[in-house]
């Protein structure tokens, strides 16, 4: 309870993990309505939906820990070839659709004007973990679904410009968070943070609507 830097940052990892799971369960991973669901990710997405602050049976680390074997037990599954990935164009859709959504509530509480000194730095530090999974995901997308992206004119353009600017975000790691006005001499961090968060939810739109 006194990190907590690394644990709002670590709640904002475990949101976008949700929400990325989400979407491997339910669509990445199957041909139609009519595939039956992989069990693993079933149980991955149950654990990690696990309340963070829950302490005592089960503890939310051992729930996180089991969902992540879990998913080491679906990539097994995947190398032997008893599930597949689809790569189409409407699962890219969905994907970016659902991260979509999920920036816009961060965009929000970055520009909230009721967030106090003590609390600014809650929400930079999430905002920064969803962000941080969305790059990593996003890098793997751009190499996976590269021929459905290269069909339509600039979406690999686009999303070259989402790595960029979720890399600025990255990058951004203020020794303190400080929450000043827009006319201050000092930094407002969340507003800066939301700058490139925001470009990203814009090109996010622009990619589900190609």
């Amino acid at each position: 309870r006194f990190t907590d830097n690394i644990n709002n940052f670590q709640l904002g990892v475990l949101e976008a993990l949700r929400f990325t799971t989400l979407r491997l369960k339910d669509s990445l991973t199957r041909m139609g309505d009519a595939d039956a669901y992989d069990p693993d990710l079933e149980s991955a997405l149950n654990l990690l939906m696990n309340r963070a602050t829950l302490f005592w049976f089960p503890s939310a680390e051992s729930s996180y820990g089991e969902a992540i074997d879990h998913l080491k037990d679906f990539l097994v599954k995947l190398e032997k070839g008893q599930r597949h990935f689809y790569y189409r164009s409407d699962n890219l859709l969905l994907l970016v659709s659902t991260y979509r959504d999920l920036l816009g509530n961060v965009n929000r509480s970055l520009i909230r004007q009721d967030v106090g000194w003590f609390e600014s730095d809650d929400y930079f530090y999430y905002a920064k973990g969803v962000a941080h999974v969305y790059f990593e995901i996003l890098k793997v997308v751009r190499v996976g679904f590269e021929s459905q992206l290269s069909q339509t004119l600039d979406a690999i353009a686009i999303m070259d410009e989402i790595l960029h600017e979720l890399l600025r975000a990255e990058e951004m790691d203020p020794w303190l968070v400080l929450n000043s006005g827009s006319n201050s001499f000092f930094a407002n961090h969340r507003a800066n943070l939301n700058a490139p968060l925001s470009e990203v939810a814009h090109l996010l739109v622009v990619l589900s609507q190609l």
